[in-house]
Parts: C-alpha cells; structure tokens; sequence
C-alpha cells in the first residue's frame, strides 16, 4: 500500500476520522496504530519483525545510554550501548542490502523504508549519547517516532528534536494548517502521477534496451531520468510533508530547487537534505574530527605544508561520507562508483579551488556574482550530475559505462528527429504533458529560489484564481496520472531503500 494505492486514501481518511476523534492525551496513541497497520500493508510480517526489532534495541539501548550518562560513566563505558545497537541495526541493514551477495540463491530482501527508519533511529539513540535528547521511557513513544507512517517510507529522516515534541502534541483540527497541508498534498501528486510517471516508461526502457540507441538519444534519456527521480522523491516527500501539516507534526525538508545548484556540493546540500545533514553530523564530523585523522593532518602539514595538512582530514572524511552513500543506494558495482566520484569530484575542487579562484579571476566568471556566471555554474553541475546520474540510474557499471561510450563515441543526433523517441512508448501527447509539467515544477523552484514563497503567493491570490488553480492540478492529475495509459502508476523509487 504506497500513497498511490487507491486503499491509502481510505486508510488515510480512516486515520484522520480516528486522530481528530480521540482525546488529545491518546491522539499519539491513534499515529501508532495507524503506522503499524500502514506498515503491515507495505510490508508484511517480515518488514514487522525488522522495524520491530530496531524499536526494541534502539529503546532498550537509549535506556541503557541515558543511565550511563547520568551516573556520569566514563566515555568507553557509555559508547557500549551506542556500539551496541549501532552494529546490531547497521548490520541487519547491511545484510539485507547483500542478501544478494551474500546468499545468491536467496536474492535482495527488500523491506520498505528500512534505510530511512533505520537511519532516523540511529540518530535518536545518538544525540542520547550525546546529551541532546533524553530518552523515552515508554516504548510505544520510541515506536512512534521510529514508524511514523508518512515519514516511514522515503523519510524524510527526521530528529528527535525536530518532531517529538509534535508527535505528542495531540492538536486538534485547524482549518488554515489543513488548507495548507492539502495544497503541499496536491503538488506532490502532481510531480508523481504527472512528471514522474509519464518519464517513468522512458526511462525503463532505456535502461532495458540502451543498445539500441546513440549517444543523443542517451543524452535526453539521462536528462528526463533526472526530472523523473527528482519528481518522484520530492513528490512523495511533499505528500509525507503535507499529510504531517494537517496532522500538525511538522516535518523537517528535505528538497531545495536541486536543479539551480551551483557545485557539486551545492546540490547535495539541497538534494535529500536530511540523508546529507545526518551523513554530516553523524559520520563526516566524527572521522574529520577523530584523532587517527588529527595525527595524520599533523603529518601532512610537516611533510606537505599547512593547506595540505588541514585538507587531508576533511577530503578523507568527505570521500567516506559519498562512498556511504552509494553503498545506501544499493549494493551494486555501479552504485559504488557513484559514491566515490561524488567523494572524488567533491575532493578534487577541495584541493583545487585555488586555482579555481584565479581561472574565475580572469575569465570573469564569478558564480553568483554576476547573471552569466551563475548560469554557467548551474549548467556545470546540472552536467555533472547528469554524467553520474549514468551510474546511479543503469541496471549495472556494464551498463552504466557502454551507455558512456555510446554517448561519446556514438552520438547519432539525427535519431532525436528521426522517430526514435517515439519508441519509447509516449506520444506526441505524453511528451507535451511531460514538458509542460516540468515547466511548472522549473516555475515553482524559480520562484522559490528568488526567495518567494509558492504557497504564499497561492494565499494571497483571489479565491477565484486559487480555485481555478487547484482544480487544473487535481483534473491534471486525473486525467494525465490516474486515467492516462501512458503513464507507469508504480510505487516510488526512493522506497527500495
């Protein structure tokens, strides 16, 4: 049951009849139900035993940290239950993301959201150990946090200091945070059911048969994967977000107008935000900051000189944070090349920025400083991000470089024009709806990115025009999502993780 199943809304409207019926003081009592029945229909008995299994260890462990850290135990001691459950709950995630790998004949043992609920209770458990959250005494409140359904699939990946205190809150019904909550609802439909699966059958197929293609016809391919798997994230991202508004539990964001980042580590600043900070506080900080890493930079910086010394530290720590993320997205050769170019990339213009600053100095281009500058380092990482989007996207690093090949050696422009995109199984029709509902989700980040608010603005319209506007969203997605045949209704990617 993802939040494109038709039983959701039913489901939904139940939980929300039920939420705003009980007593505020059992409200959170409801969210619990209601995620471990959502949960149950996403994944069984088997995804039911693994998140189980994480509440039980990371609340017994909290327990056991918070103990420690009031009878003031020394630093060793009060890492046990921090290694403890750490290794327990990255294990079990690692040996099902290996299944394959470990035991061939077993396959992949998918169990939905488990690097999202996972990470998030990781996090929890951490900031017990470090003093920034008290821990839970009641189990079912850990429970809550870890499996809170809108969240529990595709994140985002929440803290506790982030969302705690909304969980228990019990707020009642609010016209204007309903309003609001629906309209984030209604877009994020429309990025899945309008943009995303319209590119969808596209995109398989390119991957399926990229062969049969040149490099042009690769090209364009690659560029509608990158709407599709923006699209299809931050469209289940906005509907999580939206239905936690009217439920008044707000949510941490998780998407920034990706696509006018200006480097590569621009983009990941605004692409899977809360993956990127939790990455940042709990993995970067403490291999940059740990002392093998401090001696190593001393050294670096007697042998090689100061810049040297203080680089190496962070570029190692960086190069560890992107090699992890690829090893989050899967457990495939071409996902780990994509975690280390990221780390590569990111690493090289560490160490070579400044010799970036002068080539910028005299070929006048200044990034934000200028209009024609910015435009150039937009363009810059929105290539650079379609070239590494080869690796994340291909079924294999076979795959993923032939299609490289053919793109450089092979570019056969003349099948852009020659009927060749028509063999994907969209029409003239579908690529119109895709191009148009790309130009809407390009105008909404444009206006967000100068700093207006898209919602706001909605707001602010006469109720004639916001009227008019939420009706051809909702017969948009009808028609073009819902009803289209041409449109792959599937479950959302970021889901497998």
């Amino acid at each position: 049951m993802s939040f494109v199943a038709p039983q959701f809304f039913l489901f939904l409207a139940a939980a929300f009849a039920c939420y705003f019926a009980a007593p505020p003081r059992l409200r959170w009592c409801v969210l619990l139900a209601a995620s471990y029945v959502f949960y149950w229909f996403v994944g069984g008995l088997l995804a039911m035993c693994a998140i189980s299994f994480t509440i039980l260890t990371v609340h017994a462990c909290g327990l056991w940290a918070g103990r420690l850290r009031e009878a003031r135990a020394g630093r060793a001691l009060r890492r046990a239950p921090l290694a403890v459950c750490l290794a327990l709950n990255f294990g079990l995630l690692l040996f099902l993301k290996f299944s394959g790998v470990f035991l061939p004949g077993l396959g992949v043992l998918l169990i939905p959201g488990i690097s999202f609920y996972t990470f998030q209770a990781a996090g929890y458990l951490i900031d017990i150990y470090k003093g920034k959250a008290a821990p839970w005494k009641n189990p079912f409140r850990t429970a809550l946090f870890v499996s809170f359904f809108p969240q529990l699939i595709q994140g985002p990946i929440s803290r506790h200091s982030q969302i705690a205190d909304d969980l228990f809150a019990g707020r009642g019904w609010d016209w204007e945070r309903a309003r609001g909550g629906l309209q984030r609802v209604i877009w994020g439909y429309f990025m899945k059911l309008v943009i995303a699966d319209h590119a969808a059958p596209l995109v398989n197929k390119l991957f399926a048969d990229y062969h049969s293609y040149g490099g042009a016809v690769i090209v364009f391919g690659m560029l509608v994967y990158s709407v599709q798997i923006y699209a299809d994230f931050a469209g289940g991202i906005n509907v999580a977000l939206g239905i936690g508004e009217i439920l008044g539990v707000n949510m941490p964001e998780n998407f920034r107008q990706p696509f006018f980042a200006n480097s590569l580590t621009d983009f990941w600043r605004r692409w899977h935000i809360t993956l990127t900070a939790w990455l940042r506080d709990y993995l970067f900080y403490p291999i940059a900051l740990s002392r093998p890493l401090g001696r190593l930079g001393k050294a670096a910086r007697a042998a090689f000189g100061n810049r040297v010394g203080k680089l190496l530290p962070t570029s190692l720590a960086t190069f560890a944070v992107y090699f992890a993320m690829g090893v989050w997205h899967g457990s495939g050769a071409n996902l780990f090349v994509f975690g280390i170019l990221n780390g590569l990339f990111i690493t090289a213009g560490l160490f070579a920025e400044p010799q970036l600053i002068r080539l910028r100095a005299k070929t006048g281009i200044y990034g934000d400083k200028n209009g024609f500058g910015r435009a150039f380092a937009v363009l810059r990482t929105l290539a650079l991000m379609v070239f590494l989007r080869y690796f994340a996207g291909a079924p294999s690093l076979h795959a993923a470089l032939s299609m490289l090949k053919q793109t450089l050696l092979h570019p056969r422009i003349h099948e852009l024009w020659s009927g060749a995109l028509l063999n994907f199984g969209l029409t003239g029709a579908d690529y119109a709806i895709l191009a148009a509902g790309t130009a809407a989700l390009l105008a909404r980040d444009v206006i967000a990115e100068r700093g207006a608010d898209s919602r706001a603005l909605l707001n602010a319209a006469r109720p004639a025009a916001q009227f008019a506007l939420l009706f051809a969203a909702l017969v948009s997605i009808t028609l073009f999502g819902i009803y289209s045949g041409s449109a792959l209704s599937a479950g959302f990617i970021y889901a497998q993780y």
